[in-house]
């Protein structure tokens, strides 16, 4: 049976009537296959399923699952498709289609890797399963065939979505989906793909395997081969043992794991780590000269199919990169990784720069205790930990808390709608209990017992989460262009728990041009002064400031942070997602700045004050807020707002709480919170 090929002008028509179809805030597939959606940006997407693989869990603690998906822009074309990679923290969340059935996505990020564009999810992802065989014929809405979400929470879609599903599926070439049985079989098989990948610390004598590791020092040229040093962070015992500026490679002192006390001078300048940690590796013939061009001592790469062995001195594991002289196309055998995009990074990557990072953590701490031991000022203290008392008695205030919020919890509904929260603001954890921000304020005590008797102390911080309705009384940085700004992009960006260089850890860069060199990360950094919306709720203490840091800016303004001065475009945006937030802020600031300096200028040429004087603020309605002589409008908001605490340099060794020359700062942090569409 031969099949009916439409006419270009027939496809032409078929996309035309698909874009006066979709939903809003939806792109067809091929706009995001053609890049016409740049990366990065947050989409909404609609189409068929024609692939899928099994869930697996991931080296770290989330389970990973891929669709692959098409809609009518791409149906002619039935090898593209657009792939999905789904992360979630449960295998109970992660969605499992069958072939045909239609999969509605929500808010999930485009990404560019190795030059294939997919979807990746989101925290905020949103993904519903239509079974193919309950989709009714349009103009029948689709709601029937829309299978229970793997997150009950999450919101449910609209009825102009129903049809469009219903339509899409009935209008769309079902070729390219696989019959079910062939279907069947690809998820099984994806089940079983034989991993050859090893940490160090599991490599052994006569194994061939892929590993991914740090470059310890540069290659060395040997002609027709070369050698390199390499670690994970992992250790061998069959591996050379360096020590701390010693070539001893025998075990080390006692409480001294990493051998870093050792005196003995060690030739080369070994740059560690330190203890077993580090694979001498052989590269010949091709992966010798594609070494030599291309990696250097810092990068992370990944070597595969390297035999592993003891060498010459038959003591120790050393690996071997050969050519494989009967392949026609040999492949490439080294890969230098980037680590610069913390979405697209391979998850054994990232485990193995976590462990670096503990690595340098623990290794600095060692080395400052020996410093200290060696001076006579090492600290034998031991903190005492929490007793079951204690742990009780804070259960008790909790429950008690809990039992307080739970009766007021209908008298705060009511209050609620009252306030005429603006609804373009949007905020996880609706169904939480609302807090005041003078309760947020309040001192936190804690009662423990001290020489056996009880000692009530008043806590620097404590960490908790609120939902809160406020309103935006100022901000900072004065001006938008300020709200992103740049700092050098590290190793350590692709860790999840990473946030920048820590003073400590960027001393060696201070007095030096070394922290303008490389490429630039642009964050958001700003924060927002909010006021308590709700005027029976005000007291002495009703307005704070809240950090919104980098990943909470992106959710609140939908927006990837640049040079903002560069970027004129980005800039007006941002203004005009902040105008939803803050009303006529910006301009009042703005007024009350060029009043300042025609203040300034009055005294500097020394001229009589105004004979207008301004209007005073009592003068105003107690809605409303003043800057200046202008007045603020904005609507009040429901958002979430974080409790936390920071150290920060502290000279009074009274105040210093949070260890020598520190002390704890109590910080609030906007999250979970979005300015909608």
């Amino acid at each position: 049976m031969t099949s009916w090929q439409p006419s270009s002008s027939a496809r032409h028509s078929r996309n035309a009537d698909e874009q006066r179809k979709l939903p809003s805030g939806y792109h067809n597939i091929r706009d995001i296959l053609d890049e016409v959606v740049p990366s990065g940006r947050f989409v909404n997407v609609v189409g068929l399923v024609k692939d899928r693989r099994s869930a697996v869990q991931t080296r770290g603690a989330d389970w990973k699952s891929v669709i692959t998906i098409y809609d009518k822009s791409i149906e002619d074309e039935s090898e593209k498709g657009l792939v999905m990679n789904i992360f979630r923290p449960d295998v109970s969340e992660i969605p499992e289609p069958d072939a045909g059935d239609v999969v509605l996505i929500i808010y999930a990020k485009v990404q560019s890797r190795y030059n294939e564009i997919s979807l990746l999810s989101h925290r905020s992802t949103i993904i519903h399963l239509y079974s193919a065989s309950k989709i009714p014929r349009p103009p029948k809405s689709a709601k029937q065939a829309l299978l229970d979400p793997v997150r009950p929470k999450d919101r449910r879609p609209s009825d102009k979505e129903h049809e469009y599903v219903s339509w899409l599926y009935h209008s769309t070439d079902k070729s390219p989906i696989p019959e079910v049985a062939d279907f069947k079989i690809q998820v099984d098989q994806s089940r079983n793909i034989k991993d050859k990948f090893k940490v160090l610390s599991d490599v052994q004598e006569n194994q061939f395997c892929d590993i991914i590791v740090n470059v310890i020092k540069d290659p060395f040229d040997n002609m027709d081969k070369a050698t390199l040093w390499v670690s994970d962070y992992t250790e061998n015992d069959a591996f050379c043992k360096f020590s701390w500026d010693s070539t001893d490679i025998s075990d080390g002192r006692d409480g001294d794991p990493y051998g870093y006390t050792t005196k003995n001078a060690t030739p080369n300048n070994w740059p560690g780590p330190y203890g077993k940690r580090s694979l001498q590796v052989t590269c010949f013939g091709y992966h010798a000269e594609l070494v030599c061009k291309e990696v250097k001592a810092g990068d992370w790469v990944k070597l595969r199919n390297l035999q592993i062995k003891y060498g010459r001195n038959a003591n120790n594991l050393e690996g071997y990169l050969r050519e494989d002289r009967g392949a026609f196309k040999p492949g490439v055998q080294v890969n230098v990784l980037p680590t610069h995009d913390p979405d697209n990074i391979d998850q054994r990557l990232k485990d193995a720069i976590r462990r670096k990072k503990e690595y340098e953590k623990a290794k600095k701490k060692q080395m400052m205790s020996f410093a200290a031991n060696e001076s006579g000022k090492g600290n034998g203290g031991k903190r005492k930990g929490e007793n079951q008392d204690e742990k009780n008695s804070k259960m008790r205030r909790m429950e008690q808390r809990a039992q307080k919020f739970k009766e007021i919890e209908e008298r705060e509904l009511e209050q609620e709608a009252g306030l005429g929260l603006n609804e373009l603001i949007k905020c996880e954890n609706m169904d939480q209990q609302v807090f005041p921000v003078s309760s947020m304020l309040e001192p936190v005590s804690w009662t423990t017992t001290v020489n056996d008797q009880e000692t009530t102390l008043t806590l620097p911080f404590t960490c908790a989460k609120y939902r809160a309705n406020v309103r935006v009384l100022d901000f900072r940085p004065r001006k938008l262009e300020d709200f992103a700004t740049w700092r050098k992009n590290t190793e350590f960006d692709v860790l999840s728990d990473y946030s920048g260089a820590s003073d400590s850890e960027s001393d060696e860069e201070q007095g030096t041009l070394d922290r303008y060199r490389g490429d630039k990360v642009w964050e958001w950094r700003f924060s927002l002064l909010l006021e308590e919306a709700n005027p029976k709720k005000r007291g002495d203490n009703d307005s704070l400031w809240v950090v919104v840091d980098n990943t909470e800016a992106q959710m609140l303004v939908n927006l990837d942070a640049v040079d903002l001065r560069a970027n004129p475009d980005d800039l007006s945006t941002l203004r005009e997602q902040l105008f939803k937030l803050w009303g006529n802020l910006e301009e009042c600031k703005q007024q009350e700045l060029q009043n300042q300096q025609k203040n300034q200028r009055r005294v500097a040429a020394q001229q009589p004050p105004d004979s207008t004087p301004p209007r005073p603020p009592s003068s105003y309605p107690a809605q409303d807020t003043v800057q200046g002589h202008s007045m603020v409008s904005n609507k009040p908001f429901t958002c979430c707002i974080r409790q936390y605490g920071i150290k920060i340099p502290e000279s009074d060794p009274q105040k210093a709480n949070a260890g020598k020359g520190k002390r704890w700062e109590r910080v609030f942090g906007l999250f979970g919170t979005k300015i909608s569409s």
